[in-house]
């Protein structure tokens, strides 16, 4: 199957916020061999705020910004037309399901296309961070790693790539994918156990047909910069659907005749009784083979795990126990959550998925002129569709919304960016705050190059500010 080796570079890390300015891909074989390319940048959409930060972090100025011909509505319809091109593929990037994933799919969401085109169709996806950490846990000698002042592993890509002589052009999108690609061939060639289960294990099916079949399957998380491996077996699912999978470092016969009371103590507690597996999260599950490098696991011995294991799979009331008190947690949380509205932007996961009558207004959308766009705009039945059909007119052809229509789009938009409030977007005096600091720290270093960059960045906002008070 080809890879698709894909890198965003964006206005700041807020993927339901903020937007994409340059995207970079590669298609290759399962060799690695190049097939296609694909590199694009866009502009700041019409009323957002970007992250100073974060555009000094990838290079972008105001003068590349405004250079660019290509709209955001634009280069996503590119985007969604490339990656249809190259389906069916394995979409691979470098911690990209948990950041460029979340943003190809909220940003596909709110311009009207497949959300989920990256993992339908045939396609699969597979994040080469997760495939690393692995890597060096059980092949230490696979690669070089960076190391932090709490001794704790780093992983960084330009880190990476410094230390194993990669030539890296860092935080460039495409400088980004071919480091991304040299990663991936040293993984393949010296853990390549490793590769082929962070490719096998890519979507949900294969991930909960795994732990099922297999009494004992070695898995690992990180958290707060820290890799750990387990060994665990498969217990049941929670009401996301995320496998649940008890840790054999625990002997169940302590646990399996327990009320649920007493359970629900014992699974707050550390270590964990319980480990959550991500099925949609690409996770690198690997089999019993491995357990002679896990040295807690080791001296228990694969006798006694297997009979641990044997015990749980022949347990259906501490099944049911477990399953009982996940989904009563969850109805708890449920009752104290908030119910302040979601707002569009944020509703992919919460609104429901479009029905068929909305898919066909969304293609007749992208096939019509923009004249024509706004009369299907108020043809959608789901508000959330119809907000998004009127802002993209707003963004693109302006002129074609009625007035009043065109005063609603621009007031929503200046009451987000003016707000004085924290906000989970980006505002204009959250804006100049971080430029104020910024502009400290730079000038403390002497940094005349980044100085220039801020007050760029300070009269863009001015305008921008004028625009919308």
């Amino acid at each position: 199957m080809n890879y698709v080796f894909y890198d965003l570079e964006t206005t700041g890390r807020n993927s339901a916020w903020d937007q994409i300015i340059q995207v970079a891909a590669i298609l290759t074989d399962d060799k690695f061999n190049v097939i296609d390319k694909f590199e694009e940048r866009c502009r700041l959409k019409k009323g957002l705020v970007p992250y100073p930060e974060a555009l000094i972090v990838n290079k972008t100025s105001v003068e590349i910004l405004k250079k660019v011909n290509l709209s955001h509505y634009e280069l996503t319809k590119k985007i969604e037309a490339i990656f249809k091109k190259w389906s069916p593929a394995i979409f691979v990037g470098y911690n990209s399901i948990n950041f460029d994933e979340e943003f190809i799919r909220k940003t596909f969401f709110r311009n009207l296309f497949e959300p989920y085109l990256t993992q339908f169709n045939g396609n699969k996806r597979a994040d080469v961070i997760g495939m690393t950490r692995t890597s060096k846990f059980y092949y230490p000698n696979c690669l070089k790693v960076g190391i932090n002042e709490k001794g704790n592993q780093v992983f960084k890509l330009d880190v990476l790539t410094e230390l194993n002589n990669i030539v890296h052009n860092a935080h460039d999108a495409m400088g980004d994918v071919d480091a991304t690609i040299e990663i991936a061939k040293i993984l393949q060639k010296k853990s390549d156990k490793v590769w082929k289960a962070g490719l096998k294990n890519n979507n949900k099916i294969d991930v909960d047909n795994y732990l099922i079949q297999n009494n004992i399957v070695c898995i690992d998380e990180y958290l707060f910069g820290k890799f750990n491996v387990h060994a665990v077996t498969y217990v049941c699912k929670n009401q996301f659907n995320y496998p649940q999978c008890f840790d054999l470092l625990h002997d169940p016969l302590d646990y399996i005749d327990m009320s649920i009371k007493d359970l629900k103590v014992k699974m707050k507690q550390k270590p964990k009784l319980i480990k959550e597996i991500k099925n949609n999260k690409n996770p690198i599950l690997l089999d019993l083979g491995f357990i002679d490098k896990m040295p807690e696991y080791e001296r228990i011995g694969l006798e006694v795990l297997n009979h641990r294991a044997e015990i749980i799979k022949n347990s259906p009331d501490f099944k049911n126990k477990i399953q009982t008190i996940l989904f009563e947690e969850f109805e708890a949380k449920q009752m104290t959550n908030s119910q302040i509205d979601i707002m569009p932007e944020e509703s992919i996961y919460s609104g429901g998925f479009p029905d068929t009558y909305e898919k066909s207004k969304m293609i007749d959308f992208h096939n019509a002129d923009w004249e024509e766009r706004f009369y299907i705009a108020n043809k959608f039945k789901d508000k959330r569709f119809k907000y998004f059909a009127y802002k993209l007119i707003y963004e693109e052809m302006p002129h074609v919304l009625p007035k009043s229509d065109y005063e609603y789009i621009h007031k929503i938009i200046a009451n987000q960016i003016l707000s004085t409030d924290n906000e989970k977007w980006n505002t204009i005096p959250k804006a100049y705050n971080e430029l104020d600091n910024l502009r400290e720290e730079y000038e403390r270093h002497g940094d005349d190059e980044k100085l220039l960059f801020l007050e760029d960045w300070d009269h863009f906002l001015q305008d921008l500010e004028k625009q919308y008070q």
